[in-house]
């Protein structure tokens, strides 16, 4: 397999589709869990700020400006999601255990929306997300690798 139409496909289903799709997918092409694990994690982290650059900010760009638009109303539905009022009271472990979570509903997505709830900014808040983004991709990685090695 093409090791830049992996990387390049990685980057697409990783962003639209999560870690849940992209690690799976990059694994069962046959690249290393470890690779996949790193390029899954430095993904997550580029996502953050570009949340919290939408989050905190309005823009006068159109695709933008949907983007947000899009991305609110999901916040809305994931703030009043049992999932987020479950991590919610874990407070900062419930933000690591949020990050890390590989389905619907868990992410990077909702693990910023959780510490802009809890009020945690900062570097606070990146570490709690690196944290499990490196744990939600470590299981991910592995556990996809010895599932798909059973066949």
């Amino acid at each position: 397999m093409n090791s830049l139409y992996m990387l390049v496909s990685f980057f697409f289903i990783h962003i639209g589709l999560g870690r849940k799709i992209s690690i799976p997918y990059a694994i069962a092409l046959g690249a290393s869990p470890y690779y996949v694990m790193a390029m899954a994690f430095f993904l997550d982290m580029i996502q953050i700020p570009v949340f919290v650059y939408v989050y905190t900010h309005t823009t006068k760009i159109p695709i933008i400006k949907r983007f947000k638009e899009r991305i609110e109303g999901r916040s809305e539905s994931l703030e009043n999601s049992g999932l987020v009022k479950w991590a919610k009271r874990f407070g900062k472990v419930g933000a690591i255990m949020l990050a890390a979570m590989p389905f619907q509903g868990g992410g990077m997505w909702s693990g910023v929306l959780l510490t802009f709830i809890l009020k945690i900014k900062g570097w606070q808040m990146y570490l709690l997300l690196a944290i499990g983004s490196l744990f939600g991709c470590v299981i991910m990685a592995f556990g996809s690798a010895a599932i798909l090695s059973l066949f």
